[in-house]
C-alpha cells in the first residue's frame, strides 16, 4: 500500500470515527466506547511494514485527534499513538505475525495506548478516577470495538502491505 493510499484511508477512519460511529453506538455507550480505527490500522503498520513509519503516523493523527476532538490537553492522543505505535513495532521486530498474535498485538496496542492517555491525564489531575474502574468502564468496552475492526479490516489490509513489500522484490528479479 502506497503511503498516499495509506493516508488516504486514515484520514476516512478519521471521518467515519467522528460522523459514522456516533450514529451506530447506542447513546447508553457514548461516553463508554471510543473507536480508534485509525490508531488500529497504524498499528498494522508499525506491525507489517516500519515502526518509524508507524510512530510518524502516530503522532501526526494523534496530533489530529487532540485538534478536532479538543479534549483536555493538546499533545496527549499524539504522544499515546506515537509511543504505543513505536512500541508495538519495536516489540514484534520485523517478524512475521500470523492472524492470531495479530489480533492478540492489536488488543495489547490498544489497551497501551488507553492506559497512556489514562496516565497522562491522571498525572496532571485531569481525571481523579482510579485505573481499574477507567479499565472496566472505557478501556475494555472499547477493545471489543477495536478487536471487532481488526477482524474485519485484518485480511484487506494484510494484503495490501504485503503487496507492497514483494514488488520491490519482484523488481530486482
Amino acid at each position: 500500500m502506497q503511503r498516499k493510499w495509506l493516508v488516504l484511508l486514515l484520514i476516512v477512519l478519521f471521518l467515519i470515527e467522528g460522523t459514522v460511529m456516533p450514529w451506530i453506538i447506542p447513546d447508553a455507550w457514548q461516553t463508554r466506547i471510543v473507536p480508534h480505527f485509525v490508531f488500529t490500522v497504524i498499528l498494522f503498520y508499525a506491525v507489517y511494514r516500519h515502526r518509524y513509519v508507524g510512530l510518524g503516523l502516530g503522532l501526526i493523527f494523534g496530533l489530529l485527534h487532540d485538534i478536532v476532538y479538543y479534549g483536555h490537553m493538546i499533545g496527549v492522543y499524539s504522544f499515546s499513538m506515537g509511543i504505543s505505535a513505536y512500541l508495538i513495532g519495536r516489540l514484534t521486530g520485523g517478524k512475521r505475525i500470523m492472524f492470531g498474535w495479530m489480533m492478540f498485538i492489536v488488543l495489547l496496542g490498544n489497551c497501551l495506548f488507553d492506559t497512556a492517555v489514562f496516565a497522562v491525564y491522571t498525572l496532571f489531575r485531569v481525571t481523579h478516577q482510579p485505573y481499574d474502574w477507567a479499565l472496566l468502564h472505557h478501556i475494555i468496552p472499547s477493545l471489543f470495538l477495536q478487536l471487532l475492526f481488526a477482524l474485519i479490516v485484518y485480511v484487506p489490509v494484510r494484503r495490501a502491505l504485503d503487496g507492497d513489500r514483494k514488488k520491490p522484490e519482484e523488481e530486482e528479479q
